[in-house]
């Protein structure tokens, strides 16, 4: 099974310095640099940042924390504010920040160049693209496709996000998890100081299908109108509006948040919101390989592309089985959908009082290009 998705999944960058056994007794840290590549050992393949962009740049936001009490980081200082980072093919260890192509010294205004600092609690990073360039319409400053807030515990960014639309799409920005380590070799034993710092790149978009299995041969079912929608009525499935990811500078919160505001205008053309999912995914009919829907959406393999969402509640399957509509309800803990993700809702159809649809599968994976057998988690 192929799961497609490059420019819209996850890349990766990472910060690389020579490991260091014990950090704590160098008189001498290493450099913070920066390259794409992915560490040999990564089970899926993902484009380098460098390949996706068309300027070949990013920024990047790095803070330390030089106190603790727990849970609390504290004693915050910043180590990289916005800093440009540009790729240019070749250049490679021709300076001391640079080993992958990236550099960022001199490359903005006052951007010298970093150590890891051993004496630190903590260190964050993270990352956006589109800060010119192609990029959408932007909200705020002319010079970049979002707009960005910061007070003394957090960095947000806003950014436009239309998932009916390949072309927004592909214009929109690149945006990374947050990378928080203490320095711990066993409770971060991939986000060391002086170690490689991956920063993972997303876009601000999920996908979401839904089949079905049989106890029965398939054709002993006649499928016809199907309907996976939000529970509480007149709640749209949101496909354009703003995502916000709020970064924590400090403080015990060690992941990004996301929020979302969709347009919801009534008219679903102009909102471009969806009422339900009515396509599922059938690996036996390959007229739902490519369908483009009334409401113009589109799904490719059953996949629809979708905004984020953590906050929206029960969904319900309604499915017109032999003739008779069956009803599941999926609990709103299973409905929230993380950027860079991609979620898969297996209905299972069994013959207990005529028939029915009986227990439903779960199986969340990063929406990245790969081949291969994917788990289904039961709930």
């Amino acid at each position: 099974m192929t799961l497609v998705g490059c420019r819209e999944g996850n890349t990766v960058v990472e910060p690389v310095v020579e490991p260091q056994e014990q950090p704590q007794e160098q008189d001498e840290p290493g450099a913070i640099s920066f390259t794409s590549n992915m560490p040999e050992e990564t089970a899926v393949t993902r484009a380098n940042l460098e390949d996706v962009l068309s300027n070949k740049t990013f920024k990047v936001w790095g803070y330390k924390n030089m106190s603790y009490s727990e849970p609390n980081y504290g004693e915050l200082q910043t180590v990289m504010p916005c800093y440009t980072v540009n790729w240019v093919a070749n250049t490679a260890y021709t300076t001391t920040s640079n080993t992958h192509d990236w550099e960022y010294v001199g490359q903005g205004t006052d951007q010298d160049i970093k150590y890891w600092d051993f004496n630190a609690k903590a260190y964050r990073f993270f990352a956006a693209t589109g800060w010119g360039g192609d990029a959408p319409a932007p909200l705020a400053d002319a010079t970049k496709s979002y707009k960005s807030a910061e007070d003394a515990t957090s960095y947000s960014i806003t950014m436009l996000a239309d998932a009916s639309d390949a072309d927004e799409m592909e214009k929109t920005p690149f945006f990374s998890r947050l990378w928080f380590s203490t320095g711990d070799p066993v409770a971060y034993a991939d986000k060391q100081f002086g170690q490689p710092v991956t920063l993972e790149f997303v876009k601000p978009y999920s996908r979401v299908r839904f089949m079905f299995m049989y106890v029965f041969p398939r054709v002993a079912y006649n499928i016809g109108t199907l309907s996976f929608k939000p529970t509480t009525d007149g709640t749209k499935i949101i496909r354009k509006g703003t995502v916000t990811v709020t970064y924590p500078k400090s403080g015990a919160q060690t992941r990004e948040q996301y929020a979302v505001v969709g347009n919801t205008d009534p008219d679903l053309a102009v909102s471009k919101a969806l009422a339900a999912f009515t396509v599922d995914y059938d690996p036996e009919d390959e007229d739902k390989n490519y369908v483009t829907l009334s409401s113009g959406a589109m799904t490719s393999d059953g996949w629809y592309t979708v905004l984020p969402n953590t906050s929206q509640g029960s969904y319900t399957l309604t499915a017109d089985i032999n003739g008779e509509d069956r009803t599941v309800v999926v609990p709103a803990q299973f409905m929230q959908w993380k950027p860079g993700y991609q979620y898969t809702y297996i209905f299972k159809i069994t013959e207990e009082g005529g028939v029915e649809i009986g227990w439903v599968e779960y199986a969340v994976m990063k929406w990245t290009e790969m081949e291969g057998d994917w788990d289904v988690y039961n709930w």
